[in-house]
């Protein structure tokens, strides 16, 4: 019975070291297999008491949700990038197209969706690259959104609605979150092409679950928590935009 013991405390005591250097658990042989070797010992051993046979396995228990729990927040860790070849992270590119819009006016300049692509992919593997856009009746975005498509952006439309005070609503924030947790198990990075301050809940969340998160915006224009929130922050200089032409633009 005391060797039993023995062995639960050295089990301990491994999660107590693996706790300290989490970054390390992939290189730690975690014994799981021994807590059912004990499991196995206690059914055979005659330990007469049950209550004493109760607290071991309830010790055991308890030792077997924490390493579930570690090995899944280092899994997570592995997922978001560490150790894991350039060429073989999977990037998934979520593009709010009017909080840009708008951002770049100032500026009388539009983004240059080809370099947002080539940025945000890198030596990376592109998965998804969805552009959200929100339509006006009267606005012609045809050739804004064949453009999207031919530079391989799947674009996804919601038409902008009229308000009874005759202001008008359009925004794709709920859609792109969808998105983003629908795709998240299959991607290592996550790029949120936003200023929008409203993001920073999704972006912690889906830290928590794997992905790395870059935020490309303009800075002027970006919520500090969201700046804050992100693994990086890649500011829209001058490199990724165009001077604006005839070319038809989002709705206004």
């Amino acid at each position: 019975m005391a060797d039993l013991k023995d062995q639960i405390k050295q089990i301990q005591d491994a999660i107590a070291r693996i706790e300290e250097k989490l970054d390390q658990i992939a290189r730690v042989q975690v014994p799981i297999r021994d807590l059912q070797e004990i499991k196995t010992r206690v059914y055979k051993e005659a330990i007469s008491g049950a209550r004493e046979r109760r607290e071991i396995f309830s010790t055991l228990d308890a030792i077997q949700k924490k390493l579930a729990g570690l090995q899944a927040n280092a899994s997570a860790r592995l997922d978001r990038g560490i150790a894991i070849p350039p060429a073989e992270l999977r990037v998934g590119i979520f593009v709010d197209v009017q909080n840009i819009f708008y951002a770049a006016k100032p500026f009388n300049a539009r983004l240059d969706f080809e370099k947002l692509l080539e940025l945000s992919v890198g030596k990376r593997r592109l998965i998804r690259a969805i552009a959200y856009v929100v339509q006006s009746p009267d606005v012609d975005q045809s050739n804004f959104i064949s453009m999207l498509q031919q530079k391989s952006y799947e674009v996804k439309r919601k038409d902008l609605r009229q308000r009874s005070d005759g202001s008008a609503k359009g925004d794709w924030d709920m859609g792109m979150a969808i998105d983003i947790m629908r795709f998240v198990g299959k991607l290592d990075v996550v790029v949120l092409v936003s200023g929008d301050g409203d993001f920073v809940p999704l972006v912690d969340l889906v830290k928590t679950l794997g992905p790395r998160v870059e935020v490309i915006s303009f800075t002027y224009n970006t919520a500090r928590d969201l700046i804050n929130s992100a693994d990086e922050h890649i500011p829209i200089e001058d490199a990724l935009l165009l001077r604006n032409s005839a070319q038809a633009q989002p709705a206004t």
